[in-house]
Parts: structure tokens; C-alpha cells; sequence
């Protein structure tokens, strides 16, 4: 089993995505999904998944991955160095990294 968790920004800004309409309930079910999925099976599955559309960041997010939760939204993490802790930083509805 992993760990899964939101940063505290993350999670102030995922609750400001949904107050103002930008993220649906059908993509918060999709990324409570990912976030289940993540939990059991780690990021191995998660990498090898074409569904997630995994991939590893660049630049200045070297350290960093991304998963698809629609067509443009992403969930960018980051794993922890005991590879069973994964740290989500940042949800963006618009595929925006920044």
C-alpha cells in the first residue's frame, strides 16, 4: 500500500477549482481514481497505465510526473525518495505546469 497525499496548496487550490466551476464532479471522481489506483498498486502501475497518459516533467520540475485526468487536466506529483510516498502538488484543469 502507498501513500497518497494532497500539499496543503494543492489542496487550497483543487477546493478553488471546484468552488469556481473549473474542475466537474465527473473529474473529481476520476481523480479520487487515480488517487485509489495510486494507492494500491504505486507508481509503477500508474506509469505503465496508458490510461493516466504518465509522464515524467522536465526542467525545473525534473523531480516531478504528471498524470492526464481529462483531456487537458493533469495531476503533477512528485515521489518521495522511500517510493512509497507520493505527494500531490498541483491539479490544473487547463494542462498548465506553471
Amino acid at each position: 500500500m502507498y501513500k497518497v497525499t494532497l500539499t496543503k496548496k494543492c489542496f487550497s487550490s483543487l477546493t478553488r477549482l471546484k468552488k469556481d466551476d473549473l474542475i466537474s464532479n465527473d473529474e473529481l471522481i476520476i481523480i479520487r481514481a487515480w488517487i485509489s489506483e495510486m494507492k494500491k498498486f504505486g507508481t509503477g502501475y500508474i506509469e505503465s497505465c496508458g490510461h493516466w497518459n504518465d509522464h515524467k516533467l522536465s526542467g525545473k520540475r525534473d523531480d516531478e510526473r504528471a498524470s492526464s485526468f481529462s483531456n487537458s487536466g493533469r495531476i503533477i506529483y512528485r515521489v518521495k525518495i522511500n517510493k512509497t510516498e507520493i505527494s500531490i502538488i498541483r491539479i490544473t484543469p487547463d494542462h498548465n505546469y506553471s
